[in-house]
């Protein structure tokens, strides 16, 4: 029996290292080590399982162990705190110290908790307890913390450290609902993904009551709907979801929690969707997903991605940013305000929200700011929550998706309004759309379009023009924009006048070429973030500042329809091939990401640089630096693509004859080539 249950075990951790630790977490597994001894250090005891910055050949243990970045005891066949979870505990304290660790986990393979090795205290992340096997950097910083001080038990990190582990544990859970999701018949996979996410709203909309204080415990919460019989946890489900939508603020997301309740209970017309025993399997995934506050990413984005299909991508990619852009260019556009300060409040607006990406970003951005500055207090929160963000778009489904996304988020989804920014016709939105604004970011559509841009520059119902003039029009004097554009606004010789019109009204302080397949498989047209500052408009000489330029050659995911991630690091450990992403450092220093580090300031002119691309091919080229504006206004056409001035195309000439000999040969081949048909 006890053999049988070994070898149970045995199969529990080996799914356990390639299911999770590599798949989903993205750990490299030749730095995973199972069930080995290391005499010099354990004695005969062998730990369970090893993490390491160096991989294992088999000869090379001191390397490997003095580099040790985590070490798990696994018990597959027991519960937390029964007899076998207290002995992995007592073997962790002993070979934790041993193994040069600050720090150890214990895991049934179902559930994770990490444990100071000192004090045996459970770790805590961001003041959420751990209960899952996190990324590489996050070990990492775990272990740095806990060795500059051994007594803590409570770790806190940034906005982008957190938002990769809640992300990554995210994700593993939603492959564990896309495992019961396949037998069920979602009529499309827009309907699964709506149901997803209000599902987990019901979860969240508990731990927002307890946060805020307004939870009452005599009604029925997400909580109290668990029960070991699945029709009873179907049916408490029914009632809590009929509670919020007639007593609660939480009503507004009606739309969203209908279609879970007619999922799981039917709606008289129609039988129930989904089996009790699914629903109740779904509910123990999305209840093990706890907790949801702070997550710090954008939920339904990550839904998205895990569950649409490259049609629905094609068809949905116009109302979504990917993460990982919304985030970085929310936070480059925000450095300035890392402080609350109460008598100089600020609004963003996105006047084409999508889905919320660019401003639960910015939120999250604006939040994490504040915490680090000491400057979170209650009315920072207020303002936040009530009377920053502002969103609009043409279609009311996205608005209802930005909300909830917002509320997950954290709030502020107060001024979210339907209606068409370019010709708004609902009172909401001609308010919304009337006031002027310190902070513009948004990724709008593109493509011919029934409006007319409001130029003097040109005459064009270009949708990406119409919008670059509102959203102009949208900021005060010194107000700032990040806008997504693709590259006929910065090159098209027809538009010439329009960029300079542009240089005129605002100050281009910076332009970030994004690569081919940024949005694939939504779009492959060439895509810019253009920065820019609203002048005066006293003021009509163009600006005379120069404009820092940079090409983004690589943001994490393949240059392919794909977009798989390409998770390779450098010696440095940072990452590869991502120049966005921020990372932790071999010695659990939290690290900026490329792009963050570069910006304004990298100037690769003297000597262009040098990199290794996902292809392992080295390359050598311009990356960034400042344009003079005298050679921009000099150009004919008034370019604006980073690429025109960094990496300029150089013709190659060849003689006449060598073009005749060209020419001959092509000729023979086609004669040849006819011949062969004939």
């Amino acid at each position: 029996m006890a053999k049988k249950q070994k070898k149970q075990e045995a199969l529990s951790v080996s799914r356990l290292i390639n299911e999770v630790l590599v798949a989903q977490l993205s750990i490299p597994f030749r730095q995973i080590v199972n069930d080995t001894t290391f005499s010099k250090y354990t004695g005969s005891k062998r730990p369970d399982i090893l993490i390491s910055e160096f991989e294992y050949d088999g000869t090379n243990d001191e390397q490997y162990i003095k580099n040790l970045v985590a070490y798990a005891e696994a018990k597959d066949d027991c519960k937390v705190e029964d007899k076998d979870w207290k002995d992995a505990l007592k073997q962790g304290k002993i070979k934790a110290p041993k193994l040069g660790l600050p720090y150890f986990i214990v895991t049934n393979c179902k559930t994770t908790y990490f444990y100071n090795a000192k004090t045996l205290k459970q770790l805590t992340l961001n003041g959420n307890p751990i209960r899952e096997f996190q990324t590489i950097d996050i070990y990492r910083l775990i272990k740095n913390k806990l060795t500059a001080n051994p007594d803590l038990d409570s770790i806190n990190t940034n906005v982008d450290s957190i938002s990769t582990i809640s992300e990554a544990i995210f994700n593993k859970k939603l492959w564990e609902l896309a495992g019961v999701y396949r037998g069920i018949n979602f009529k499309d996979n827009v309907q699964k993904i709506d149901f997803t996410v209000g599902f987990v709203a019901l979860e969240y909309f508990e731990e927002k009551e307890e946060i805020d204080g307004t939870k009452d415990s005599s009604k029925v919460y997400w909580s109290t709907c668990n029960d070991d019989v699945a029709e009873k946890v179907k049916n408490n489900l029914s009632g809590y979801i009929s509670r919020l939508e007639d007593e609660t603020t939480f009503k507004e997301f009606k739309n969203v929690m209908e279609v879970v309740r007619i999922a799981i209970s039917g709606d008289g017309k129609n039988k129930p969707l989904i089996g009790v025993d699914d629903v109740k399997q779904i509910y123990s995934i999305i209840d093990s997903m706890k907790p949801l506050h702070g997550t710090g990413f954008d939920l339904f984005g990550a839904v998205y991605e895990m569950f649409a299909s490259s049609k629905e991508k094609k068809d949905f990619g116009e109302y979504f940013t990917r993460r990982h852009y919304t985030h970085i260019f929310s936070k480059l556009l925000l450095q300035d305000e890392d402080i609350y300060n109460e008598k100089k409040e600020f609004s963003i607006i996105d006047p084409a929200c999508g889905t919320g990406g660019f401003l639960t970003e910015s939120f999250k951005v604006l939040l994490n700011n504040y915490e680090k500055s000491g400057t979170l207090t209650t009315e920072a929160r207020e303002f936040l929550s009530k009377r920053c963000f502002y969103g609009v778009d043409v279609r009311d489904e996205n608005i209802s998706r930005t909300r909830l996304n917002m509320f997950l988020v954290g709030d502020g989804h107060t001024h979210m309004y339907s209606d068409n920014s370019l010709n708004p016709t609902r009172q909401n939105g001609k308010a919304t759309l009337s006031k002027k604004y310190q902070y513009v970011i948004t990724n709008p559509p593109y493509g011919s379009g029934t409006i007319k841009a409001k130029t003097n520059a040109i005459s064009t119902n270009r949708t990406e023009i119409a919008f670059i003039c509102k959203v102009i029009d949208l900021l005060e004097v010194g107000g700032k924009a990040c806008i997504i554009t693709p590259d006929g606004v910065l090159e098209n010789p027809s538009y010439k006048k329009f960029r300079q019109e542009i240089l005129e009204k605002c100050e281009i302080y910076a332009i970030v070429s994004l690569p081919k397949f940024a949005f694939a498989p939504y779009t492959k047209e060439k895509t810019y973030a253009l920065f820019i500052k609203k002048r005066s408009d006293k003021v009509t000489k163009i600006q005379d500042k120069p404009i820092w330029m940079y090409i983004i050659d690589n943001d994490g995911l393949a240059n392919s329809d794909k977009r798989f991630p390409t998770k390779l690091r450098n010696n440095r450990n940072g990452w590869m091939h991502d120049e966005i992403s921020g990372w932790v450092s071999t010695d659990g220093i939290e690290m900026p990401g490329v792009l963050e580090k570069r910006w304004l300031s990298f100037d690769d002119s003297a000597a262009p640089t040098t990199w290794i691309d996902e292809k392992g091919i080295v390359q050598t080229a311009r990356k960034g630096g400042n344009v003079d504006i005298n050679i921009i206004e000099n150009d004919h056409y008034k370019t604006l693509l980073p690429e025109y001035y960094l990496r300029p195309y150089s013709p190659h000439y060849i003689s006449e004859n060598d073009f005749d000999n060209e020419l001959k040969q092509i000729d023979n081949s086609i004669r040849r080539l006819l011949n062969e048909i004939s």
